[in-house]
Parts: C-alpha cells; sequence; structure tokens
C-alpha cells in the first residue's frame, strides 16, 4: 500500500480510498507527500517523506491523479538509476494508493522549498517535469544536514548499492572540511549576540551567547535554535561585503559564497560591529546580528545559550514578512474563509507572542552543532 500525505488544497481537488486507523505505507520508500500547484497548466507535486526526492507530474485529470502517480513515481526512479528489480517491488507495492492529510511539518517545508525554486524553473521556460524533477532532486537541504546533503543521494544511500544501476558521486560532507582551530582556554572570549528579525513589528529577537572560536556554521545552528527555526532552507551571512555559507559544487545561481565551515566568529567580527544572516532565500528571513559585548570566557558559563528574546519565531514557509502579517490576521478572524485551512496548515496552537528560553537547549539538540571549541 501506498500512502500519499496531501495538503488540503490538493485533496480538495482529489478523491479516492483514505487511510484507515494508522495504517502505513508498505513501500520501500515509505509514503509520499503531494501537493497541488496552479501553475499554467496545473502541476503536482510529490515528495518523499525518506529521501525527500521530488516529482513533478501534470495535475489534470486530478480524478486520476492517484492512479497516475505511481507511474510518475517509477519513471523517476528509473532516471535516478534504481534497479529494475526494485522498481517493480514498488510498483507492486503501489498498486493500492490511499490518501491522508500531512504530518510531518519538514516534509512540507521542503515540498514548498521546491514549489519555490520549481516555479522558477518552469517560468525560464523548463516544461519538462521529469527534467524539473531530476534537476531539483539535486538541490542541497537542510533536513539532509549531516548526512548526504541532498534527496538523490539520499536515495542511493538508502537503497545501497544492490538498489543502484548507476555510479554515484558523493557530496562533499562537512566533517570533509577543514574545522577552525580552536583557541587557546587563555585567549577564549564569549560574545553576546543579539539577533534580530528585519521587518518585526513589535521586533522579534533573541540575544544568545556564544563561543568566539565557533565557527559560523555553529552560530547558523544556534540562531536556528534560538529562534526555533527548522533548518530545511538555505542560509547565508554577509560580513564586511563578503558572503559566507555553504557551496554548492552544482551551483548555477552566481558566484558561490565563502565556505562558512572554516571561518571562526573570532576573526571576523568584534565588540560594537553587526552583520545579516539570511535564512530561506525564497521567504527571505533576514536577521541583524550585533555583537553587543565580547568578555573573557568563563567556567562557571556554559555557552552557547540563549539568555533573553521577545516573541514567537513566525512558522516555516509563511510567506516572509508580509505572508507572516497575512497570517496573523486570519488567525485572529475565525470567519475569515482561509481561517481553518491555515489552522490545519499549522498543525499546531500558535501564539505570537510567545516566547519560551527553555526551548533553546531542546533545539539545539536536535541539530547537527558539534563542540569543537
Amino acid at each position: 500500500m501506498l500512502i500519499i500525505r496531501g495538503t488540503k488544497k490538493l485533496r480538495d481537488r482529489v478523491k479516492g480510498p483514505e487511510v484507515v486507523g494508522d495504517a502505513e505505507s508498505t513501500t520501500l520508500l515509505g509514503d509520499w507527500f503531494a501537493t497541488a500547484l496552479f501553475w499554467r497548466p496545473q502541476v503536482a507535486l510529490f515528495v518523499n517523506q525518506r529521501t525527500f526526492v521530488p516529482v513533478f507530474m501534470e495535475l489534470a485529470p486530478a480524478a486520476t491523479l492517484l492512479e497516475r502517480a505511481p507511474v510518475a513515481i517509477e519513471a523517476v526512479l528509473c532516471l535516478h538509476g534504481v534497479d529494475g528489480a526494485v522498481v517493480a517491488s514498488e510498483h507492486d507495492e503501489m498498486r493500492d494508493v490511499r490518501i491522508a492529510p500531512t504530518n510531518d511539518r519538514s516534509v512540507v517545508g521542503v515540498m514548498n522549498e521546491f514549489a519555490f525554486h520549481g516555479e522558477l524553473h518552469w517560468n525560464d521556460g523548463l516544461r519538462d517535469l521529469e527534467v524539473l524533477s531530476m534537476r531539483l532532486a539535486g538541490m542541497p537541504l537542510g533536513p539532509l544536514r549531516g548526512r548526504t546533503g541532498i534527496p538523490d543521494l539520499e536515495l542511493a544511500a538508502l537503497l545501497g548499492d544492490e538498489g543502484r544501476s548507476a555510479e554515484v558521486i558523493p557530496f562533499p560532507s562537512r566533517r570533509a572540511q577543514a574545522s577552525p582551530v580552536a583557541l587557546p582556554k587563555s585567549e577564549r572570549r564569549t560574545f553576546q549576540l543579539k539577533v534580530t528579525l528585519f521587518g518585526t513589528k513589535p521586533p522579534i529577537w533573541r540575544r544568545v551567547l556564544v563561543d568566539g572560536a565557533s565557527a559560523l556554521d555553529q552560530l547558523h545552528q544556534v540562531i536556528q535554535a534560538a529562534f526555533g527555526w527548522w533548518d530545511y532552507h538555505l542560509h547565508e551571512f554577509e560580513i564586511d561585503g563578503c558572503r559566507y555559507g555553504v557551496p554548492d559544487p552544482d551551483n548555477d545561481w552566481g558566484e558561490p559564497p565563502l565556505d562558512e565551515r572554516g571561518e571562526r566568529l573570532v576573526d571576523l567580527a568584534e565588540e560594537g560591529s553587526s552583520f545579516v544572516y539570511t535564512y530561506d532565500f525564497g521567504d527571505d528571513w533576514r536577521h541583524q546580528v550585533v555583537v553587543e559585548k565580547v568578555v573573557p570566557a568563563s567556567t562557571d558559563l556554559t555557552v552557547p545559550v540563549c539568555i533573553d528574546g521577545r516573541r514567537a519565531c513566525p512558522p516555516e514557509d509563511c510567506g516572509g514578512i508580509g505572508g507572516y502579517t497575512d497570517l496573523l490576521a486570519i488567525l485572529s478572524d475565525p470567519r475569515h474563509p482561509e481561517h481553518d485551512e491555515r489552522i490545519e496548515w499549522l498543525g499546531r496552537p500558535f501564539d505570537p507572542e510567545l516566547f519560551d528560553r527553555d526551548e533553546f537547549m531542546s533545539n539545539l539538540r536536535l541539530a547537527t552543532f558539534d563542540d569543537r571549541a
């Protein structure tokens, strides 16, 4: 059995047998998430929960989408070089297709990221949906940091050698990069940073303490944990006119950033300086980072730590500052036609004024943060 976990806008257009109880997909790749994209013509996007491999296909006729989805999935698996026996096995398990609501915001976030970049390619004239599926399968994703980095290699890792008929070129690992040299204890410095989300009124901000010897990729994880972002979009620092991030060897979108993994905070900033951290180039969440203090490190204080802040972090993929403003207006009006849909999309209660400092450490434990100091 194959379970398709569709967004509400997809489920409103697609009819089919629903999941009963706690049933799970019996396919090797597990559940697929799906949404409707109102391009011209309209397109359906499927994303595999285990590997984040995307599959684009025509939405119309919507009445037969669940019947056609396995064929589109099989075609993309073949393009990825998956062994014919594995594809045949998936084919057999996908004879029974059932639909259910989404249940994993991380996958929904990745799906939104694919939708954004897919539309850019679509508007640039790339109208072959299989080619589009393959191109976006090579895009680095936040949830795959510390693993393979990108969906097509995650698919290869899941299947193993016996499930592949094509050679796979490994994606460079974070740990393969040169780490910044740690400072002697006598030279350690603690940086107090105030990080404010541009354009928010009243402002959304966090105050954190970090080791000055932290590399920028570690600072990225600290900011993610402090705000409650989920790290499934790309990010970048801009410091003194230089851009730092995770270089993509397949990047064709302009000059790549400098590698953040070998750059220490103490070498790039000082007390009173400021720089910009951008997360999710679609929603364009820009943060101003101000170095409020630099003091000698203390053995009495464990860092990193979040010591203060105001207001809740906006939900991922809500459309940037403008989308967030609209979302708050919709949530505050139970009579708004989109109110129930947005509540379902959030999947949890949301209080825009809530800030819980204690969530920082639990968020950080979920991140791929390595203490190299």
